[in-house]
């Protein structure tokens, strides 16, 4: 190691991108690492960012470095310990570096786990810009002999000691650091201009406006106590970046951004800093979608907070579960039913859109808490329903094998959606292990959950459909009962529809494997690779299965939606006449739901204005309740309705394709890089007026007719 040169340090927040680029936004996380390195040692190192594999393998061959140091998550931790090896190959005295979420608490498992990373020497357990910078002054200081780098511990750092000796390996951990409480000591990776090599039009920005957790939730890495209090950023600071970001992205025609807070809007301040975003929104036309996880409490302070910015900004309710006995198994208060329900209605009376979030299997949960739980979710008004599988993470209780043993966890294995590819001649897979079954809910009950799940994803979240549930008000069903009603029947459906379901069914129980290893042997064979590099296999499944409902069949998903109204009209009416007014209501629904949708999700789709002639005022009916029926809004005369996507919009779309392609996994992304799919819809007018969305504003009062059908 040369002892006269800057120390050479590369960082990568590596991100696979064979399929497409999967974790597509600008990392901050390194950045933030290596402008607090540059700050304490200045021109002693010489420190370079990476984010795409390739370029940072060509970079170890040409200038191999004295230190590299890669983030390991769920998502990427086999690709780190890779490239890690290939530095290794290049410079046998490079010291190799992982620090992420991805990494047990207890020692027996963290040296079990750093057994089978081989590549790697230290781990760094704790935030990292102190512990990082502690490791480089202990290899400045060794530059002479990379053992002595090793001879005692590093604070915040795990390492084993004796690794590759003839002697006994033992593990070798450092005291804990604090974390910092002013975050301000951290300079800013953004207006330091470290991070200027990364707004390459490709990735999002991310910020960061807090750290740690005031929750305690056993499911998650910040459920632990060294994440217990939160440290903030400034506001002055938070604000300049913003403002920094938002004319470059404008320039770049991105649309998107990233808040890296585990409970954003809980604050008072967070008000502040969605007005500043508001601005840029309306002077640079960024950001459109804001990906976030608001906060678990103080949901009114959330709405309020983030009221001005909209639908760019939906709120999560993450409830988790609505079992009281699974929320203390797994350490997690929710609000009250009755807020909940008090906080949808809000948002929902001011036109916002609200994300409810679950996860299958948690400790406790049956297959009727589970159901029981989405009943209450959906009464309550909640605009969608995200169910996640749950994850068995490192750094929870559920890697605990006491925890796991308790509750008769089992896992199995997977493939992390589209984090595989070849690099340097060798096929790598990131992995993670699910929970499948407890002793409270079977196999075969969570794959009919699952099932239920993609149900409501498909028809229900982002309302593509909103137009049927509501029609089925009238006779008294809930979103719930017609949800169910058409998950019973789903083998009446049209046979596309039916292929699509079949195959999401399908690949849930395909996509399970008993270990990481035989996963990856599995799919190391070339003709199994294929499979998943052609998008057969693989992917979000759930969101890919979305995808091709939406962009492959939503006019087949209406027709079925459609017949199972016209079915419940023959069997609520009361005369032939009333069921043939109802065919022909149907009939206009179905027309509507299938304009609104034309073109959704699909490259290549004709963007021109639609237009329908109805004799119904449908928009001012769809944005009534439901409790009245729709010839209430039979016209005297028909209007003629304009369906049509926005300079926005289409601005929007041509970002979307090129950033993420056009296949099924493709558009899978852009349906999760989204606020809100209900954006991606065409906007709807009155033929030849300017306003949009407001049918029933613009028709005189006595246009309408003035009768009823018998409910």
């Amino acid at each position: 190691m040369n002892t006269t040169k800057p120390l050479k340090i590369f960082m990568g927040d590596l991100t696979h991108d064979t399929i497409i680029l999967v974790s597509d936004t600008i990392p901050i996380n390194i950045g933030f690492i290596a402008a607090y390195a540059k700050k304490v040692f200045g021109k002693d190192i010489d420190i370079s960012l990476f984010k795409y594999p390739k370029t940072i393998i060509e970079a170890i061959k040409e200038t191999p470095p004295d230190i590299i140091a890669l983030s390991n998550y769920s998502w990427n931790s086999r690709l780190s310990e890779h490239v890690a090896g290939i530095a290794k190959q290049y410079n046998k005295h490079v010291i190799t570096v992982q620090g992420g979420t991805n990494f047990p608490h207890r020692a027996d498992t963290q040296l079990r786990f750093l057994k089978t990373r081989p590549n790697t020497d230290i781990f760094v357990e704790s935030e990292g810009e102190i512990t990082f910078s502690q490791i480089i002054q202990r290899v400045l200081t060794s530059r002479e002999s990379q053992q002595s780098v090793f001879e005692r511990a590093i604070p915040g750092c795990v390492f084993i000691k004796n690794r590759g000796e003839d002697t006994d390996i033992e593990l070798c951990k450092g005291e804990s650091l604090k974390r910092i409480r002013d975050l301000d000591e951290i300079p800013s990776p953004y207006l330091s201009g470290i991070l200027s090599p990364f707004f390459d039009g490709k990735l999002t920005p991310f910020l960061e406006t807090n750290r740690g957790c005031p929750f305690r939730c056993s499911f998650c890495h910040t459920g632990i106590d060294y994440y217990n209090k939160m440290n903030m950023f400034s506001l002055d600071r938070i604000k300049e970046e913003i403002q920094y970001i938002a004319p470059i992205m404008k320039k770049l025609g991105i649309v998107n951004l990233h808040i890296a807070d585990t409970n954003f809007g809980m604050f008072a301040r967070d008000k502040e800093i969605c007005e500043v975003l508001y601005e840029t929104r309306e002077k640079y036309s960024w950001p459109l979608h804001i990906m976030s996880t608001t906060g678990k409490n103080q949901k009114e302070r959330v709405i309020q907070a983030t009221q001005i910015l909209g639908n760019t900004f939906s709120v999560n309710m993450s409830v988790q579960s609505m079992d009281s006995t699974v929320l203390k198994n797994i350490k997690r208060d929710n609000i009250k039913l009755e807020d909940y329900i008090e906080i949808n209605k809000s948002l929902n009376e001011r036109g916002r859109a609200t994300k409810g979030e679950v996860i299958i299997g948690l400790p406790g949960e049956t297959r009727q808490s589970f159901v029981t739980g989405i009943r209450k979710m959906l009464d309550s008004g909640v605009s969608q329903i995200c169910s996640y599988s749950l994850m068995l993470l490192y750094g929870t209780d559920f890697q605990d094998p006491d925890y796991k043993a308790n509750f008769q966890i089992q896992g199995k294995h997977r493939v992390v959606a589209l984090n595989f590819g070849e690099y340097e001649g060798k096929k790598v897979f990131d992995t993670e292990e699910i929970g499948i079954a407890t002793k409270d809910m079977p196999f075969e009950d969570y794959l009919w959950i699952r099932g239920l799940c993609y149900i409501i994803e498909m028809i229900h979240n982002s309302r593509p459909f909103h137009e049927f549930f509501n029609y089925t008000r009238i006779w008294g069903l809930t979103i719930f009962d017609f949800i169910v009603h058409l998950y019973e029947n789903i083998h009446l459906a049209p046979t596309k529809v039916q292929k699509v379901y079949q195959s999401f069914i399908d690949e849930t129980k395909s996509e399970l494997w008993e270990s990481g290893e035989e996963l990856i042997q599995y799919f190391e064979e070339e003709e199994n690779y294929q499979n998943l590099l052609n998008g057969k296999i693989g992917g979000n499944i759930i969101y890919k299965h979305k995808a091709m409902g939406l962009a492959d069949c939503s006019n087949e998903w209406s027709d079925f939606l459609a017949q199972i109204c016209v079915n419940m009209a023959k069997k609520y009416a009361a005369t032939k006449e009333e069921i043939e007014q109802r065919e022909h209501e149907i009939s206009q629904v179905s027309e509507f739901v299938k304009k609104k949708l034309n073109g959704l999700l699909q490259v290549n789709a004709d963007v021109s204005s639609l237009q329908m002639v109805s004799d119904y005022d449908l928009i001012g009916w769809s944005k009534s309740d439901g409790s009245v029926s729709l010839s209430n809004y039979l016209l005297k005369e028909s209007i003629q309705y304009e369906f049509f996507y926005t300079t926005e919009q289409i601005k929007a779309r041509t970002d979307q394709f090129a950033r993420y392609g056009t296949d099924h996994n493709a558009l899978s992304k852009i349906v999760t890089r989204v606020s809100n799919v209900e954006s991606l819809f065409r906007n709807i007018k009155l033929y030849g007026h300017s306003s949009t969305n407001q049918m029933s504003d613009e028709i005189e009062p006595d246009r309408f007719v003035r009768y009823t059908l018998s409910n």
